[in-house]
């Protein structure tokens, strides 16, 4: 996909400090297409004489109906901050794609008002709180909402430092945090727990009847733990690059997160997608599902539901003609003798 209508109509509709708080990294010399490039270096090693006449993208996830593609919308806070109906018309357009919605704890429409909105299943993400009444509460409130999974954020605030942008355009957004009424942006993230351990994914996990997927695992040592602790799934992602700098990309990080947990849970992955080809490259490395999050917040800025759905409905094209010509008619024919990465 040619992005360069998406990010140009999103510029000119965003106010420039929200512009750049969404597009901000933790070390500001890097690209936040940085991981788009490590995508871009698998080569595809198509198949012949197959036989193929249709192409199903059909996909199905653990705790969802089927689904018309492996593709998801994952978690970004404050939609509010890119269109007056926030989250609600996110959510529209994954009804509308048959895509699999992950909402945000810090969304800018609270939990219950999303729910409520959500007419196909969706997730929620979920932080860790100092408080863990809090945490305990929001669970709940999730789970009433009609939450099918938790997914759970391990690789969120950090005992030391923080990432310039956090101090110096945080405090500055006027976006309310729906689930934390009355405070500010820097207020809610303040109450973020730190020291996270793997026995906080069982300490989750013991408090909600939902799955609770792992997101923000780089290293295939946590994606083994993770699991081993009780998580349902793993979820690649180096947090678009916002927690720190000089981290792995996604798509390296990907094969051996999906080598260590040995088919035992769903590995999702998200970070850099940017078209269809790269949707195809994650799942022949193994992922069951590809989460794509700042090309949702394009199109939401500059067209409202009808441009995130545009968005994922080309994404979702472009999946199936690269499943046309790499010779694969359904999602689960798509395996790793389909690419040839560098040798990382």
């Amino acid at each position: 996909m040619d992005f360069t209508k998406w990010t140009a109509a999103a510029l000119r509709a965003l106010d420039p400090l929200v512009w750049s708080y969404f597009m901000a990294t933790a070390d500001p010399t890097e690209s936040t297409e940085h991981d788009n490039d490590a995508w871009q270096r698998i080569e595809i090693v198509p198949r012949v004489l197959r036989g193929v006449e249709n192409i199903d993208t059909t996909a199905t996830l653990p705790a969802c109906a089927p689904l018309a593609s492996p593709l998801v919308i994952a978690p970004t806070a404050g939609h509010g901050l890119a269109c007056e109906e926030a989250e609600l018309a996110s959510a529209r357009a994954a009804a509308s794609t048959g895509t699999l919605m992950i909402y945000s704890h810090s969304a800018t429409v609270g939990v219950e008002e999303f729910g409520a909105a959500a007419t196909s299943p969706w997730w929620a993400q979920a932080y860790l709180l100092r408080d863990p009444a809090r945490t305990r509460d929001y669970l709940d409130r999730a789970a009433a909402a009609g939450a099918c999974a938790i997914v759970l954020t391990v690789d969120g605030s950090v005992p030391v430092g923080s990432a310039s942008f956090r101090t110096t355009v945080q405090a500055r957004l006027s976006a309310v945090a729906g689930n934390f009424p009355g405070s500010t942006w820097t207020e809610m993230v303040a109450t973020y727990a730190t020291g996270l351990t793997v026995d906080h994914i069982s300490t989750v996990a013991g408090q909600t009847t939902l799955p609770v997927y792992a997101k923000g695992v780089l290293n295939p040592i946590d994606a083994a733990r993770a699991v081993d602790a009780g998580a349902a799934g793993i979820i690649v992602s180096n947090h678009g690059r916002r927690q720190m700098g000089g981290v792995v990309s996604t798509a390296k990080a990907l094969p051996r997160i999906v080598d260590a947990v040995a088919e035992r849970v769903p590995v999702i992955v998200d970070g850099g997608i940017r078209s269809g080809l790269d949707v195809f490259r994650a799942l022949a490395l193994g992922a069951s599902a590809v989460a794509v999050g700042r090309p949702v917040l394009w199109g939401l800025a500059a067209d409202g539901a009808a441009g995130v759905t545009a968005v994922l409905t080309t994404l979702i094209e472009e999946l199936r003609q690269a499943m046309a010509g790499a010779g694969v008619g359904r999602i689960e024919q798509i395996s790793r003798d389909l690419v040839r990465p560098p040798s990382w």
